[in-house]
């Protein structure tokens, strides 16, 4: 072969290695790694990038499944739904000559614990976490931590340890203990946090920015989850948008993972500066389906930005997940008022009925307070609260009622007594608490 001959051919070589992309490297979504739990029941997705047209095959216990990767350089293969499995197993994803290896996974119950900075605050930061810290090696618990608009690739799943649980979210730590405990299944528990975010952060709709949305939450779709806990709008405290700004964003989240309705589980403010927003978290615990919503406004520190009673937050927002999302038979709500007509007016009194009365109404003490209640002229005045089976008869100098409000002028003191074992049975919840509302009549 002459020269020009050679020149020609590697003229021709060159030529086509420029007119084909490079083979991409197989990869599979960061937020899947070794130590990871795995959402039982469901089917579960697999997914990740690599060669168009080539095939990827994921292996995982009894299951062997293959895609073909779309001309978008995404692939996905879904696992059938599985039983809990605490055994540390294997999954294997392969693709031509490359392949990713993932041990000791296993399958069980997956939370999302998202918000701002006080489902942030670490364990270490909480009233009495120094024994639960100290033991959380044995509870078959996972973690994953994503804080500060910091996603997925930045972190990886961990077998909770004293080493790391401190670090992780004190609120979502002690509902997955509760449920761990109480299901007897790996609980996996994905942090996805940002100190002082508004909720225009955290979706599009709105004219939302859904940065942190976008980073730490649609980074990680389509990975199962079973739920979300979500404590957020200390920077929307007087946002009289709130309630639209949080059905949407749970309506876009819901939509864009394709799990509907997704459960959230909605903790509400504690403090009294933040009315507007707790009025509208409880509004959205009424009417969007597949809600609950966790009072805290009876706990110590309520007042403060940052209270460190953490744990019993923690421990309604597993009651909630158990009641409502698992079906267990407790109460696991504290009395909420029954809307008109459900709620009645008669002369000076309006009657306010409830539901989750749990085994009856009682007080922290004295009389059920503080009521407000308004006529057409919108001027509110104290009422007098008595209880009655499952209802409180609230009398006042007005005639025939409009609104009624109940804790709005301050902390209120209504619970209903209930029974419910935690932990595993070694303690019992015994009350919980309502939460601030209004009533309007026509």
């Amino acid at each position: 072969m002459n020269i020009k001959s050679i020149t020609l051919l590697l003229g021709s070589l060159l030529a086509a290695l420029l007119s084909h992309p490079a083979m991409a490297a197989l990869t599979v979504s960061p937020i899947f790694s070794s130590n990871m739990v795995l959402q039982r029941g469901v089917t579960v997705p697999v997914f990740g990038t690599g060669d168009v047209g080539t095939t990827v095959t994921v292996q995982f216990l009894t299951q062997t499944v293959s895609a073909t990767i779309a001309a978008t350089g995404k692939w996905q293969v879904n696992l059938a739904a599985m039983a809990a499995s605490t055994a540390p197993s294997s999954m294997f994803v392969s693709s031509g000559s490359s392949s990713v290896t993932f041990t000791g996974v296993q399958v069980g119950e997956v939370w999302l614990c998202s918000g701002q900075s006080n489902m942030g605050k670490p364990l270490s930061y909480a009233d009495g976490s120094a024994p639960y810290i100290a033991d959380a090696a044995n509870h078959n618990i996972r973690l994953f931590k994503m804080i500060a608009g910091n996603g997925p690739a930045t972190t990886t799943w961990q077998i909770s340890t004293s080493t790391n649980a401190d670090d992780f979210s004190a609120v979502g730590y002690w509902m997955g203990l509760d449920l761990s405990e109480k299901l007897n299944v790996p609980i996996g528990l994905i942090q996805a946090t940002h100190d002082g975010t508004s909720i225009d952060h955290w979706e599009h709709t709105d004219g939302g920015t859904g940065d942190d949305y976008d980073a730490m939450v649609r980074a990680i779709m389509p990975f199962a989850i079973k739920g979300v806990a979500w404590y957020q709008g200390e920077s929307n405290g007087g946002d009289s948008n709130y309630q639209t700004e949080l059905t949407d964003m749970l309506n876009e989240w819901r939509t864009d993972w394709a799990i509907s309705p997704l459960p959230f589980g909605i903790i509400q403010l504690p403090a009294q500066k933040w009315t507007t927003a707790r009025i509208a978290q409880f509004r959205v615990s009424q009417i969007v389906s597949n809600t609950f919503l966790v009072v805290t406004a009876d706990l110590p520190g309520s007042s403060q930005l940052h209270p460190t009673a953490k744990y019993d937050v923690g421990i309604r927002c597993s009651l909630g997940a158990r009641g409502s999302v698992y079906g267990e038979a407790i109460e696991y709500s504290g009395p909420v008022p029954a809307p008109y007509p459900g709620s009645t007016v008669s002369g000076t009194t309006v009657t306010i009925n409830y539901t989750h009365t749990g085994n009856g109404l009682t007080t922290a003490s004295g009389a059920p307070a503080p009521f407000q209640v308004a006529g057409s002229t919108g001027r509110y005045t104290s009422g007098t609260g008595s209880i009655v089976g499952n209802s409180i008869p609230v009398t006042s100098s007005v005639s025939g009622a409009k609104h009624v409000q109940y804790a709005f002028s301050a902390a209120g003191n209504v619970f209903n007594i209930v029974s419910v074992p935690i932990e595993g049975g070694t303690k019992t919840y015994t009350r919980l608490p309502g939460s601030l509302f209004q009533l309007d009549f026509p």
